[in-house]
């Protein structure tokens, strides 16, 4: 599929409609979408069905809003939006959707992409961690994404100051392979201080995000966009992150997928390095250099399964 519109004709369009007006319901949530997939067959099924078919699953308010009109027309202009900037949109369970995203409790009902799109079926490795970095941690990130990429896997990362900037920097100056997953629309330049490495990446990469173009950053946004990081990447890898950090919110979601952890050990005295200390603590795997990870990543070029076939 191209990396502009929305692929399949017709049926894919009315479907993704019918699934982003079901998004700006009160009370339904991504879960609650894919229940009345699971229910009723499809988007556009669910909003056909009896009042009390639909309230059993989403519930009085969600009903008596769902044939507001404005909701419709704020789904129309989302995919008129789409179009005019060459952004594919791709819904669950049609074709193109990521497969491993359908392995989320909550997979995103509607996916937007500026880019590549063929870099979504590619093995990846997700490298992220504290926008309050230190020098040390950005340097190791640029190092890890750069010798990633050199070697096969598309680095996947939140574009947030800090780690995730630096890990796409690495993958691209050495003319690799990224994706980003934005918490905003893939039009919306967030932060503005990564606004050149967006564009770089809607050129040379991919911009992933669940939501629709010309959509703001919100707080709320950016956990959300956590699960689909670790979804997509075979491997978590934690440069830096304190006690409280996304990066943490991402691995919980790794773990529950069955992919592989590893951290880069940080001073025990600084306060970006606590949370991924406390990963290697509780079992992560050590980074200590980055050709160290290639080895112990047995499914890429380099590692060590390989390394013994040869």
């Amino acid at each position: 599929m191209g990396a502009g519109g929305v692929g399949g004709g017709t049926e894919e369009r009315t479907e993704i409609l019918a699934l982003l007006r079901l998004t700006r319901l009160p009370g339904v949530g991504d879960r609650t979408v894919a229940e009345l997939r699971e229910r009723f067959g499809s988007g556009r099924a669910a909003l056909e069905v009896s009042s009390g078919a639909f309230r059993a699953v989403a519930g009085a308010k969600a009903d008596e809003a769902r044939r507001d009109e404005e909701h419709g027309l704020w789904a129309a202009r989302a995919l008129e939006r789409s179009d005019a900037l060459g952004v594919c949109a791709l819904h669950v369970g049609g074709p193109g959707y990521p497969s491993d995203l359908l392995n989320l409790t909550d997979p995103p009902p509607v996916l937007f992409l500026r880019g590549r799109v063929e870099l979504l079926a590619r093995p990846a490795v997700a490298v992220v961690g504290s926008r309050r970095s230190t020098e040390v941690g950005r340097r190791m990130a640029r190092r890890l994404g750069g010798t990633l990429a050199r070697r096969g896997a598309v680095v996947v990362s939140g574009l947030a100051r800090g780690i995730d900037g630096e890990a796409h920097r690495g993958a691209l100056a050495e003319e690799g392979d990224t994706v980003a997953v934005l918490g905003c629309g893939v039009d919306v330049a967030y932060p503005t201080s990564n606004r050149k490495l967006q564009r770089d990446i809607a050129l040379r990469g991919l911009l992933v995000s669940e939501f629709a173009p010309g959509e703001n950053a919100l707080p709320h946004h950016f956990p959300k966009r956590n699960r689909i990081i670790a979804a997509l990447a075979r491997a978590v890898v934690v440069v830096e992150a304190g006690e409280r950090s996304g990066a943490l919110i991402t691995v919980e979601h790794a773990l529950d997928l069955g992919r592989e952890i590893f951290a880069v050990p940080g001073s025990v005295e600084a306060q970006q390095s606590r949370g991924s200390n406390a990963l290697l603590r509780d079992g992560a795997g050590v980074v200590a250099d980055p050709e160290g990870l290639i080895e112990d990543l047995e499914w890429l070029e380099g590692g060590r399964a390989r390394s013994h076939q040869e």
